[in-house]
């Protein structure tokens, strides 16, 4: 669940003419999951949180700030080289001041809204703002640090074939060393078997590994679910989007050590069976402005379906994607159905590309307004780095902390973090129904 400021300070944000037209508070925010617990900063400054909202780890491309990672690559060096990750007296030391965590808090924010927001943040406390200037004039001259590793993907996580082939690959993206994979007891029961890029049982994989199904030539129609899992560190810079509603999106900046999981699911049926064998993923294009959506059929008979009221046909061995057109700050909520024995596959969300421009109604940028429930994942249909949560679209499987597609997700901030069975799974980009093992 979300939290309130762990430590902070005011901060005064000037017009053109060095006037304050706003004074919010700045530091850095409490996210809460059941075993641990995370803190970030806001770089959403006009977009108050909201209570009771469900966020997602995401990837930049699809966060608020998906037109200026450059900005983000600014500040992701600022969390790289101030508090959290560097105590107050060392940061302090670096403009010449003294500092404690309440400060040092307020002097990240504000630095961090420079480059995210686009305004002229001063913290009041005259030490802090001689750190803020000194972050920010670092981060313009050092800045453009790479885009953090995701806790845990799975990338698509939907995929099919046919019986006596290879069904995959779904690639793992993962910040941590190694990761545990599990097949569902169904799948297992069918003969069928958990392979890497060499053919070989898998039982564990790192980041850029290839997983496939191993599927026998006797097996019936069928899907199965792949899960991964580890307990890792998110990595600094990740970012944190709403899932339900619109709020402000957050950027990690420091955690402990948290649970994740992923899933993705296989489909597949004989080379003598006659219908089709599709895979539905989703992906938020902040670009498009819209939700992807790609629908794949490796049967020999067309694979049908609607959305959005429009029929769509996928010939055998093609594939077709389809954007689902979505206003900036709009709820969306997709459903596929599909053929007997496959799907649904559904992702819902809010697109949230852009930061807030006005300043009416804001009540402080970074603080809460209310501590966001842990909701509990679903099936995954979203991007979920680890289970399937309901709510997320980006396109792969996250860990579940909450999103069913390939980037992690935090369910316990309303659909960001999920608590699944003690552990955390993320969501970010695509998601099915189907739920997760």
């Amino acid at each position: 669940m979300l939290g309130g400021i762990i430590h902070g300070g005011q901060v005064d944000i000037l017009d053109g003419s060095g006037h304050v037209v706003e004074r919010p508070t700045g530091g850095t925010i409490q996210l809460k999951l059941k075993d641990a617990t995370l803190e970030t900063y806001c770089i959403d400054i006009h977009n108050p949180t909201r209570g009771g909202t469900e966020y997602n780890e995401t990837d930049w491309d699809h966060s608020v700030l998906s037109g200026k990672k450059e900005q983000l690559g600014k500040i992701r060096w600022i969390l790289q080289h101030a508090y959290p990750v560097v105590d107050p007296a060392t940061l302090g030391g670096k403009a010449g001041v003294t500092l404690n965590d309440d400060t040092a808090a307020a002097a990240t924010q504000a630095a961090i809204w420079h480059f995210s927001d686009g305004v002229d943040a001063h913290p009041e406390n005259g030490n802090a703002d001689k750190v803020t200037q000194w972050l920010e004039a670092q981060a313009d001259q050092n800045g453009g640090a790479d885009e953090p590793l995701p806790s845990l993907q799975l990338s698509p996580d939907s995929v099919s074939g046919n019986s006596g082939e290879k069904v995959g690959p779904i690639t793992v993206s993962t910040s941590a060393d190694k990761v545990a994979l599990d097949l569902d007891a169904a799948a297992k029961a069918a003969g069928v078997t958990l392979v890497n890029e060499s053919g070989q049982a898998a039982t564990s994989a790192a980041n850029g590994d290839k997983l496939f199904f191993d599927v026998p030539a006797a097996a019936p129609k069928g899907e199965g679910t792949i899960t991964a899992s580890t307990t890792t560190q998110i990595e600094v810079g990740r970012v944190f989007g709403p899932v339900d509603k619109k709020s402000q999106t957050l950027i990690l900046a420091g955690s402990s050590s948290v649970p994740v999981t992923a899933s993705a699911t296989g489909a597949w049926a004989p080379k003598a069976h006659q219908g089709p064998i599709p895979a539905v993923t989703f992906e938020k294009d902040c670009t498009a402005g819209g939700v992807q959506v790609t629908a794949t059929n490796s049967g020999d008979e067309d694979f049908t379906f609607t959305l959005n009221g429009e029929t769509h046909t996928v010939q055998p061995g093609k594939s077709e994607t389809v954007l689902v057109k979505v206003a900036e700050d709009q709820q969306y909520d997709i459903k596929i159905e599909g053929p007997a024995g496959y799907g649904p596959w559904e992702t819902s969300g809010v697109l949230d590309c852009q930061t807030a421009t006005t300043t009416g109604g804001t009540t402080g940028g970074s603080t809460p307004s209310a501590s966001p429930s842990v909701s509990p994942s679903a099936s995954p249909t979203t991007a979920t780095t680890a289970g399937g949560t309901t709510g997320t679209t980006t396109g792969g499987g996250l860990a579940e902390t909450g999103s069913s597609s390939a980037t992690p997700v935090i369910a316990g901030i309303a659909a960001a973090l999920v608590v699944i069975g003690g552990g955390v799974v993320f969501f970010l980009r695509k998601r099915r129904s189907t739920p997760s093992a």
